[in-house]
């Protein structure tokens, strides 16, 4: 028993603060928005690791690749599974929305909308107009292009380049130790989360929405649970699927708590550690991921697309409609992360492809938003999978077995 304890402490308390602080939300309602200055605190320490997190650990493990072909194959086989991911994750919601109508009542569109100033320039995600600006969340795609270019760049400079190296290499240790100390505050900063979700958006779920809503949660669960183990396997077999399950816990709770890939980014690259990903990999697929890999993100247009297909009239069980559904799904999902105000690029979409009234924007804001914790964490957790499959055709099948003898060596160097 203390065995088990010692080795899923940090899991347990995580997950008995996410039960605490639902309980609290539920019963206190709207009024466990008082906890947000707490949870808030915990969450801008997480903000501030992120980029030198992606900064650091990238350049060392793009610095450290003597064959930038390596470098080709990996984006190429993380775009690749990027796509291939985000169409079956679009089918999962697009196939039960065939036989089950997700609406059930009639939807009052009169709610106000916020400012809804969205860039369309999507090459502009890529990059930034003034320095400063790389180092900032809002821009972490900006960041990873810059970041490629500058490792590239000290491998060109050869011995030169080498203290560099070094350098961000010993920063990205101290860096994963600030995550740790931060994250000696997550139970009570996810719990506070957790109890301001439920109170301000749990009545949400049995209202007229609520079939919906529960035909997503049946989905992107199930979705999870398949896909992940899934995507373990192809990785590393069982051994992939047993360590992928075992370190799961934290970035799952915390994607759920916060609703950020950013946020959670720091327990992403932690829990790719702990399994054995090849830094290189690690290092790159994790933070792409963050911005571009986004299952859940397509589930939530498919239910989008299919309830309002329902709302206003329109036969979504035509291969025009499901093929158009799941195009806009993976595309809006891929875009939407890496854009200011990217979210309302999906909704921009759909409006123009399927012909909806503008008024039906402020239900999809919030279907957006009552069903942004899970398919966070579908988001997140799906990077690791993606990463072990990378390194299998990468590093080949025995890639996990090499990694654990590199841990034993250096272990016994030490």
């Amino acid at each position: 028993m203390k065995q088990i304890w010692n080795t899923y402490k940090s899991s347990i308390l995580l997950l008995g603060s996410m039960v605490v602080g639902g309980v609290i939300g539920f019963f206190w309602g709207e009024g466990a928005a008082v906890l947000q200055p707490v949870a808030d605190t915990f969450l801008n320490l997480l903000y501030c690791c992120v980029v030198p997190l992606i900064f650091c650990s990238l350049t060392a493990a793009i610095a450290k690749m003597t064959d930038l072909s390596k470098l080709r194959k990996i984006l190429f086989i993380f775009l690749a599974g990027t796509i291939i991911t985000g169409i079956i994750a679009s089918l999962f919601m697009a196939v039960p929305c065939l036989f089950i109508d997700p609406a059930n009542a009639n939807i009052d569109f009169s709610s106000e909308v916020g400012d809804m100033t969205s860039s369309m320039n999507f090459l502009g995600m890529f990059t930034v107009n003034d320095f400063p600006l790389l180092f900032s969340r809002n821009n972490l795609m900006a960041l990873i292009v810059f970041t490629v270019i500058f490792s590239i760049a000290i491998i060109m400079a050869g011995e030169k380049g080498k203290p560099i190296v070094a350098t961000m290499d010993c920063m990205t240790k101290v860096v994963v130790k600030v995550i740790g100390i931060v994250m000696k505050i997550a139970p009570l900063g996810l719990g506070c989360y957790f109890a301001i979700l439920i109170g301000k958006y749990g009545s949400e779920v049995v209202g007229p929405l609520g079939k919906a809503i529960v035909m997503y949660l049946v989905v992107i669960f199930v979705y999870f649970l398949v896909s992940q183990t899934v995507e373990a396997y192809i990785g590393a077999g069982m051994e992939g699927v047993r360590r992928w399950w075992k370190t799961a816990v934290p970035p799952t709770l915390t994607a759920l708590g916060t609703c950020s890939s950013a946020a959670t980014l720091p327990m992403n690259m932690i829990q790719a550690k702990e399994i054995g990903i090849p830094n290189e990999i690690a290092d790159l697929a994790i933070p792409l991921g963050a911005n571009l890999h986004k299952d859940g993100a397509c589930i939530i247009q498919i239910i989008k697309i299919a309830f309002l297909c329902s709302v206003f009239g329109v036969p979504y069980a035509t291969p025009r409609n499901i093929v158009l559904s799941i195009v806009i799904a993976v595309i809006a999902s891929v875009v939407m992360g890496g854009i200011p105000a990217g979210g309302y690029v999906a909704e921009i979409f759909i409006i123009s492809a399927f012909g909806f009234p503008t008024v039906s924007i402020p239900i999809m804001v919030l279907i957006g938003t009552i069903t942004d914790a899970p398919a966070t964490a579908v988001n997140v957790t799906g990077d690791t999978g993606l990463a072990m499959i990378i390194a299998r055709f990468v590093e080949g099948k025995d890639w996990m077995k090499k990694s654990d003898e590199v841990k034993t060596a250096c272990k016994a160097e030490k």
